[in-house]
């Protein structure tokens, strides 16, 4: 219907155009306009009659059918005086605020344009709260120390891999398989072709987020507590953008090393990832397995303890996401990639709900981004197989 309402007025326009034009050309030429212009003038006439029509037939159904609809919402919506068990049976309850706002008159009535109605909360359709932190869960004595809040900024897994902006909220990539090589080829003859295999793959963006609520008399109390709060936010999105890494490749299908401990199938793996011409630069291991081999590699060696040395030139990157027993080797910025749309915001608001008149503040942490493995092949998994 759009469509063809579309073509409706751009019709009109034309027709009115051309009018103008023609009635423009008999006057700077200081005459009247032929027969043929008469007749031409008056069907672009009789034309625009009918399209208006057409547009006013339209414009007055499309009233009734929102009249109609502002009536259906009148009647489905539960009297105020209804007993509360009623209003819930005739209108459950909505499971988040969006669902109260896209399914309130405000939100029906609103036009696109500056700000909607404000949505009144009422007791059937109440949003889910959470805990507060109040002062009494702070214990504030009349000195209080501030605690060690450990602010870990970037996944040690995003410092090996391609990091890659992007501005829209959908993503698309294209995992390459196949590893083909130049042959030579003598003059005259025909070359080779290249055998590989393309499959494109888009997805949404996801959002990694979550909240708390904090009384506003907690944080005067204790200043510290909102840099505590945010602190632990942000650490919770660095956790959760390490698993969504940690996730895509699991569930990418990856070539596979074996050897008679987990520090032979690591070298086993650089040769495989070698082999499919990609160099490799860091091995994502367990801590548990870190550990074991940074005890095995000094029984070995006795050349003392050493955190974070190399296992046959790599570099080591623990991840508690990363299976135990399990060691992923491969040039991890060739093979996997984290599209970030914007880093990690926090938010601070007393706008949601009731809780400005509960002296209650929102903390908000969130972040939005996809993890992808386009080149599975640049990736090994190694394991020991004793």
């Amino acid at each position: 219907m759009i469509t063809y309402l579309s073509r409706l007025t751009a019709e009109r326009d034309s027709l009115t155009q051309a009018a103008t034009d023609l009635s423009e050309k008999a006057a700077r030429e200081d005459r009247d306009m032929t027969d043929t212009e008469q007749s031409s003038m008056a069907a672009w006439q009789a034309r625009c009659v009918d399209i208006d029509k057409q547009l006013v037939e339209y414009n007055a159904q499309a009233e009734s059918q929102r009249s109609y609809a502002r009536l259906r919402a009148q009647l489905d919506t539960p009297p105020d005086d209804l007993p509360l068990p009623e209003r819930r049976s005739a209108n459950p309850l909505p499971l988040s605020a969006g669902q109260v706002f896209v399914e309130s008159e405000q939100f029906r009535s609103y036009n696109g344009r500056g700000q909607s109605g404000v949505v009144e909360l009422t007791d059937y359709n109440p949003l889910e709260q959470r805990a507060v932190i109040t002062t009494a869960d702070l214990a504030i004595p009349n000195f209080v120390l501030p605690p060690r809040v450990q602010d870990i900024n970037i996944p040690p897994l995003l410092n090996i891999i391609d990091v890659v902006s992007v501005s829209g909220g959908v993503v698309e990539w294209v995992t390459v398989s196949g590893d083909p090589q130049a042959q030579v080829v003598a003059e005259g003859a025909a070359k080779p072709e290249a055998v590989l295999t393309f499959t494109p793959t888009s997805a949404p963006l996801d959002t990694l987020a979550h909240w708390v609520q904090i009384t506003r008399q907690a944080l005067e109390d204790a200043a510290y507590v909102r840099s505590v709060v945010e602190g632990k936010l942000r650490r919770g999105i660095t956790l959760a953008i390490a698993d969504a890494i940690q996730d895509a490749v699991v569930a990418a299908t990856l070539p596979t090393a074996s050897g008679a401990t987990l520090l032979e199938a690591i070298r086993a793996g650089i040769g495989q990832v070698q082999s499919n011409g990609y160099v490799p630069n860091a091995v994502v291991l367990n801590p548990a397995d870190w550990a074991a081999l940074d005890v095995t590699v000094f029984g070995s060696t006795l050349n003392g303890p050493t955190i974070g040395q190399t296992f046959w030139g790599l570099t080591p990157v623990a991840s508690r996401f990363q299976t135990a027993g399990v060691a992923t080797v491969g040039d991890w910025r060739a093979g996997v990639v984290w599209f970030n749309r914007v880093g990690t915001s926090v938010f601070m608001s007393d706008s949601h709900a009731d809780l400005f008149i509960k002296n209650t503040l929102v903390i908000l942490a969130e972040a939005r981004g996809k993890a992808a493995v386009p080149e599975p092949l640049a990736l090994c998994e190694c394991q020991a197989t004793p």
